[in-house]
């Protein structure tokens, strides 16, 4: 690689001063300038095509040699070129294979799957189409032990039309993933900045009775956080089909000398049921802990019961159904009582590269105070699409209404009644990678809408977060 970027930048000096001598000898000839700077380009792309050609041979040689890793690293940036795509994948297949040596400590065979996997995954950042490349990576994944990012490849294959046969061996890969699977794990960090940290009303003043009063609360905050969240899951097999879940889920958000900082604790244990290849259930008990401003604002204890049913290679539906009783510091007690929320969603993959998810949300608080019982209802919707040259966008869209008790009335004597819409795009580039994260950029905005004027519950925010996505 850095052969090919001394050649370039020699290249470049040259065709700069060239261009120069040219320029100024054509000055007092505007046709012979036109015609100057057209040969100019024509020598320029035909130098440029004598470089990549030089630096395929090159690679071919290193190839045939079995210098698997330098041949990566002249083809990588050269994958938009078909011969040179179609190299690094004798480069990703030779080493896949040579990963599968019985006597190869595991140290090295892990160091050969890298250079495989940065094969294929070079070829898709260029070239997301090609279902034969994400089927070697999702196998390379799997030779390396990684079954959460080779269920993830396995999983968008299958909605590429493949012939049975091909079909049926991912499904025997998926079905060894699920009969191995013991730890999962992840971990994140984003940047997040937003303009309303605390979701408050701009409003300041309001009428009560026909007369204006200035509300006494803070006007809306803006900041850029930090969050964190981290967790994970053991999976203890009890039987063939029954295992032991285990896991833990931690998430923080932090402002400068903001009251508005985050925490969340929480665990949950139970049993699994793999009642088929396809379906499984769990019933968990749960516990979480909530902080805000650093000090504890509530806890939960209760059940979740969860369910996964894949109905074919392109289709996932799941469900959660969740009780628990809630508890707020001392200095709240009339807000404790019972909260439930059922969510049924699903996923559908068109295509390799574009997927749909949606969910479905009906919850209930009944705390003892009567003024906080309230329903709410959801619809939450996503859709992602790998693009070429190693970018992925995501469009995502919520619309929740919320529907206030008796109690909680407006001044007209009416139900108060909450609609919150949120809208947001992400954008991904898979291509480049920092200790196997990429970055993904969010960009959204969150309204909500309130029958309820004096209280003034309406407010607008505009928040982003950088994050990053493990790719490896």
């Amino acid at each position: 690689m850095r052969y090919r970027r001394k050649i370039t930048s020699l290249f470049t000096i040259t065709m700069l001063a060239m261009g120069l001598g040219l320029s100024t000898m054509a000055q007092e000839n505007p046709d012979e300038q036109s015609e100057s700077a057209e040969s100019e380009s024509a020598e320029s792309e035909s130098a440029e095509s004598v470089i990549q050609s030089s630096l395929v041979k090159e690679a071919k040689s290193l190839l045939r040699s079995g210098h698997w890793e330098p041949a990566f690293e002249i083809l990588e940036p050269l994958a938009n070129d078909p011969e040179a795509a179609s190299l690094l994948f004798d480069v990703g297949m030779a080493t896949l294979n040579a990963a599968h040596g019985p006597e190869l400590p595991e140290k090295d065979r892990n160091a050969i799957l890298d250079v495989s996997i940065a094969a294929f995954l070079a070829i898709l950042s260029a070239d997301p189409e090609r279902v034969r490349v994400r089927l070697e990576l999702a196998r390379a994944f799997f030779m390396k032990g990684d079954d959460e990012l080779s269920k993830q490849h396995f999983d968008r294959v299958m909605a590429g039309n493949l012939p049975p046969a091909v079909v049926a061996n991912v499904q025997r890969f998926l079905n060894a993933i699920r009969a191995r699977k013991r730890w999962t794990a992840y971990f994140g960090f984003a940047l997040a900045p937003d303009t309303n940290i605390g979701q408050v009303s701009e409003q300041r003043i309001i009428e009560l009775f026909g007369l204006p009063f200035e509300r006494d609360n803070e006007p809306p905050t803006s900041g850029v956080g930090l969050r964190i969240f981290t967790g994970g899951e053991y999976h203890y097999p009890l039987n063939q089909r029954t295992r032991l879940r285990i896991g833990v889920d931690i998430s923080q958000r932090d402002y400068e000398r903001s009251p508005y900082d985050r925490s969340a604790l929480s665990l949950h244990i139970g049993p699994q049921f793999l009642i088929s290849q396809r379906t499984s259930v769990s019933l968990l008990a749960t516990t979480a802990r909530r902080w805000e401003a650093g000090r504890i604002a509530s806890n939960d204890h209760g059940v979740s019961f969860e369910g996964r049913h894949q109905t074919g290679p392109r289709t996932l539906l799941n469900f959660d159904l969740s009780w628990a009783e809630r508890y707020y510091r001392e200095a709240d007690p009339q807000n404790n009582g019972i909260v439930h929320n059922y969510i049924f969603g699903g996923r559908f993959y068109a295509t390799p590269n574009l997927n749909f998810s949606g969910s479905l949300l009906w919850g209930r608080e009944r705390p003892h105070f009567m003024n906080g019982r309230h329903r709410t209802k959801g619809l939450f919707m996503s859709v992602n699409r790998d693009f070429p040259r190693g970018y992925t966008v995501g469009l995502n869209g919520s619309l929740r209404r919320t529907k206030w008790d008796t109690q909680n009335l407006t001044d007209d004597g009416s139900l108060r009644k909450d609609e919150t819409t949120d809208i947001s795009v992400n954008i991904l580039k898979r291509d480049l990678t920092i200790f196997g994260f990429s970055p993904r950029l969010t960009i959204g905005r969150s309204r909500r809408d309130s029958n309820k004027a004096p209280d003034d519950q309406d407010y607008t925010r505009t928040y982003g977060d950088l994050s990053f996505v493990r790719q490896l």
